[in-house]
């Protein structure tokens, strides 16, 4: 808390990081332009001027500033740095036609700034690689045509494209891990040899800088790239490259522990291996210089005042593999959650049932007392006594020992008189045995009543974890063939992306990584149409993440129908609770699903079973499909239960993705689709939930169209037996703005039409 804070209290408004910026890529071209590398060539200034980004104007001010005055107005590179900063602005001003249209993710209308030098890496490294060209061969004719002047000429314009290419890593908004430690290594060795041999007070400033970018390395990526690139670095410092290498692998790995220990055992390695290499002479050259630098890091790196590298701070363009991961597992750890959620709700609706083990009546317990008293006094010396001279009150007292037992779940000796209990020879044994049958009764009971339902839950439960994790695994499937059509879609409209991949089987999702929204040339709404076309689904709107110029692009299939539910319900005369329950929900995975579960009479019982049933089918399906289990587990529920009344279960499930829909039926009504001019019924003989020890139910399939109408009823309103074609007929008039008041109107002509007497719902669906 207190480092976040300190943080803050450090972060510079963003227009003052941005001079800060600017400033620092002004100097950065001012320190490197006059660095002289090697047979006479000067690289490393040309190099960020060719692959500067945004900035550019600030390298190239920047680099000019130090041919004036360092390079005493050398005219050959007076003339490359215009020449560099004149064809980039040529190849910039190119794109100006195509500016009307929106690029991607940006309104029309952009200004031509948004594309200044956002050239391609490749056009970068060719304009570097002419610009050495163009030198090499004015020193190759000034001098008279030397064979060492066209060596120099070859070797300056490779070596110059080889440093642009490098620079240009850290200046693409794409930074990969990769590209950022080319060019991590590239500007420090060309930073690192810029400053060698300048020193403050004698400070060595080229090792300061070195041991920085060592210690740099190795806290915020590994110790062994910390090291790989101090021997680079080492390179221009001669025989202490080691040093730079062994202080950045120790350092690396005792970050995690202490930051204080890392930056101290990283310069006391490095200098224990200074005076193995040169002795005491080690201290002089580098002690001041690595105990600065460490000094100096130390708050940096503590309190992470210099950002880490964009590829691990997350802020990077993620490969589609590392987005994918982590967006299916946020998306499953979700799942989960509402599943556990879901069961927590559950297990409320049953503590609201009769959760009270089966217990036997009271006049069972009185019947027991006797049985076991009559046990001990078939050969009692004091039978006589009890049953013949004192009868009254031997009863009453047996009564007393079933009525404890009962009430109390256990007999004492307190709860019959002391006269019974004094003459009782038998009373301890009596006693003994009434309360060892009663924790039989009890272990019973409840080995009945919990162990069914704890059975099936833990393999219904299981098995639903099981088929989230397959459903989970659907939706990660490559479909390769949809894959290759999304690449030449994306290929057609102009879109530039590093890789697109489409996931799923029912439903998709598009996933482009790496998109270039620069060069890219086409609108949200032109790549969603060719895709469309290409893969032959409806899409939905792309979500766009960008970061800097490059972006990640996620589209998922869209629903092919919508719909619209109308429900009515009336109680049977006389009643005051609905033994129906309607649910209309969203589930899992773009599915839809609609329910009635009707329990089996009227009233009050009817009606908690109903709900029940409707409320734990709707827990279940909204966090998975699988309706077989979920009914399975239903109703080994209802039976475990002994409750008081089954219930019918019917179900519709729709695929609003592939416009499917599926009946599942549970001694369930006969279920009605209206298409066109035509009605079909839809009906099955099975027995209600908790009838029959496995679940007996059917699924009947179908093909969703636009404008059909699904018709589901109670019992009350049409059963299997009854005749039903007074519905058939008022679906055939049913005119399309009549089927608001539908569901009403149906239970109106049950009333009369219907030979049941029950409670009446009606569910209506229409497919838009």
């Amino acid at each position: 808390m207190q480092k976040a804070k300190f943080k803050e209290r450090l972060k510079l408004p963003k227009e003052a990081r941005l001079i800060l910026y600017q400033c620092a890529i002004f100097a950065l071209g001012m320190v490197l332009m006059p660095v002289k590398f090697m047979f006479g060539t000067y690289p490393f200034g040309l190099a960020l001027v060719s692959a500067c980004k945004k900035h550019t104007p600030f390298a190239f001010a920047g680099a000019l500033f130090s041919v004036i005055f360092f390079m005493k107005s050398s005219p050959v590179y007076i003339v490359a740095l215009i020449g560099i900063f004149a064809l980039r602005m040529v190849s910039s001003l190119f794109k100006r036609n195509e500016i009307a249209r929106a690029t991607l993710g940006e309104k029309t209308g952009g200004k031509i700034a948004k594309i200044m030098f956002c050239e391609g890496i490749e056009l970068k490294v060719s304009i570097g690689a002419l610009c050495a060209l163009g030198i090499g061969i004015y020193n190759v004719i000034a001098n008279g045509y030397l064979y060492y002047d066209i060596f120099v000429l070859v070797f300056s314009t490779v070596f110059l494209g080889i440093m642009t290419y490098a620079f240009s890593g850290a200046f693409e908004g794409q930074a990969k891990k990769r590209s950022f430690l080319f060019a991590m290594s590239s500007f420090s060795f060309a930073l690192a040899y810029a400053l060698s041999g300048r020193e403050i007070h004698g400070v060595d400033l080229s090792i300061v800088l070195s041991y920085a970018i060592v210690l740099y390395l190795s806290r915020h990526i590994s110790g062994t790239v910390a090291g790989s690139v101090g021997l680079i670095l080492g390179l221009v410092q001669g025989a202490f490259a080691p040093a730079f290498a062994i202080g950045g692998i120790v350092s690396g790995f005792l970050w995690g522990v202490s930051p204080y220990l890392a930056i101290m055992s990283g310069f006391i390695m490095s200098m224990g291996y200074g005076i193995f290499a040169s002795g005491y002479e080690a201290v002089v050259i580098l002690a001041s210089e690595l105990l600065f630098a460490s000094l100096v890091m130390y708050p940096l790196l503590r309190f992470e005042i210099i950002p880490k590298p964009s590829f691990l701070s997350g802020t990077e363009n993620k490969t589609i593999g590392e987005y994918h991961l982590e967006t299916k597992g946020k998306e499953m750890k979700d799942r989960l959650s509402l599943l556990s959620s879901s069961y927590n709700d559950i297990a409320k609706i049953f503590r609201g049932l009769s959760t009270k083990t089966k217990n036997p009546e009271r006049e069972a317990y009185m019947d027991m007392a006797l049985e076991t008293c009559e046990g001990y006094c078939y050969n009692c010396p004091k039978e006589s006594i009890c049953w013949e001279r004192d009868t009254i009150t031997t009863q009453e007292n047996i009564n007393k020992m079933g009525e404890a037992i009962f009430v109390n779940s256990q007999v004492l000796k307190g709860d019959v008189d002391e006269k019974f209990l004094h003459r009782c020879p038998n009373i301890d044994k009596i006693m003994e045995e009434l309360n060892k049958k009663r924790r039989d009764i009890v272990s019973e009971g409840i080995k009945n009543d919990k162990l069914e339902i704890s059975a099936c839950d833990y393999e219904l439960t299981a098995k639903i974890i099981a088929s989230m994790l397959d459903e989970g695994e659907l939706k990660r499937e490559l479909n390769k063939e949809m894959t290759d059509k999304s690449i030449k879609a994306c290929a057609r409209c102009g879109l530039v992306i590093d890789k697109i991949e489409v996931l799923g089987k029912d439903s998709y999702e598009i996933i482009a990584s790496g998109v270039d929204i620069q060069r890219s040339r086409c609108t949200e709404a032109e790549l969603v149409r060719e895709l469309e076309n290409s893969l032959k689904i409806s899409l939905s709107e792309p979500e766009i993440e960008s970061d800097g110029a490059f972006a990640t692009i996620r589209i998922k299939s869209k629903r092919a129908v919508d719909i619209k539910t109308y429900q009515a319900s009336s109680v049977l005369d006389g009643g005051d609770i609905n033994g129906d329950t309607v649910s209309v929900f969203e589930g899992y995975n773009n599915k839809f699903y609609m329910l009635i579960c009707d329990g089996m009479g009227s009233g009050r019982e009817a009606g908690l079973t109903s709900q029940m049933c409707a409320d734990f089918l709707e827990k279940i399906l909204s966090v998975t499909n699988e309706k077989d289990l979920a009914l399975s587990m239903l109703n080994m529920i209802v039976r475990a239960k002994n409750l008081e009344c089954s219930s019918t279960v019917d179900l519709l499930e729709l695929d609003l993705t592939n416009a499917e829909g599926r009946f599942v039926k549970s001694g369930a009504s006969p279920s009605f689709i209206k298409r066109g001019d035509k009605v079909f019924k839809l009906q099955s003989k099975t027995a209600p939930i908790g009838i029959m020890k496995r679940l007996d139910a059917e699924q009947l399939s179908f093909s969703l169209s636009r404008g059909d109408l699904c018709v589901m009823v109670s019992d009350g309103v049409v059963s299997g037996k009854s005749d039903s074609s007074w519905l058939i007929e008022l679906l055939k008039g049913v005119k399309e703005g009549e089927i608001e008041t539908l569901p009403n109107k149906i239970i109106e002509k049950a009333k009369s039409e219907s030979k049941i007497k029950d409670d009446m719902s009606v569910t209506v669906l229409l497919v838009e």
